[in-house]
């Protein structure tokens, strides 16, 4: 009888793990929604290595600001991340539905502590070709960023 009521408890208990796991996978959030005053981009890096920083320099209805994306961890973005960047109408001091934005990115191909001038060295820096597009808030954007340290990177709208 011992034994009966032993295995009953390990099989209930296992139950209940395979339950709390489902739920919580369940709960997590399937994939981010932009808000209807936000901007945001989805930028999937297909590059050869990893990367230290990815740093843009933007400007939003000709009002021009940097930011940059880095593991707060100090370890590298990996070549394949799928980053995602969002703005709002504070941020981009906008208060119409539509801005004209012109972003240019930059790999720093080592990881370097983030600075607010966004001042990284030379030979570290790759500067990709700028975009620039009319944006609506409550849209998110694409791109992609292929290519390596040696033969240059690529930026593609999606």
């Amino acid at each position: 009888m011992k034994k009966a009521v032993r295995i009953g408890i390990v099989i209930v208990a296992i139950i209940a793990l395979i339950a709390a796991f489902l739920f919580f996978k369940g709960a997590s959030p399937k994939e981010f929604a932009v808000g209807d005053d936000e901007i945001a981009l989805y930028i999937q890096l297909d590059t050869k290595e990893d990367i230290g920083l990815l740093v843009f320099d933007y400007s939003a209805n000709e009002s021009e600001q940097s930011g940059g994306i880095s593991n707060a961890d100090k370890s590298l973005i990996k070549h394949d991340d799928q980053l995602i960047h969002v703005w709002n109408k504070e941020d981009l001091q906008c208060s119409a539905d539509i801005v004209e934005m012109s972003i240019q990115f930059r790999i720093i191909t080592e990881y370097v502590d983030p600075n607010y001038e966004n001042i990284y060295p030379e030979n570290l820096t790759k500067t990709l070709e700028p975009v620039s597009f009319e944006a609506h808030f409550g849209e998110s954007y694409s791109f992609t960023i292929t290519g390596d340290n040696i033969s240059g990177y690529k930026l593609i709208q999606n």
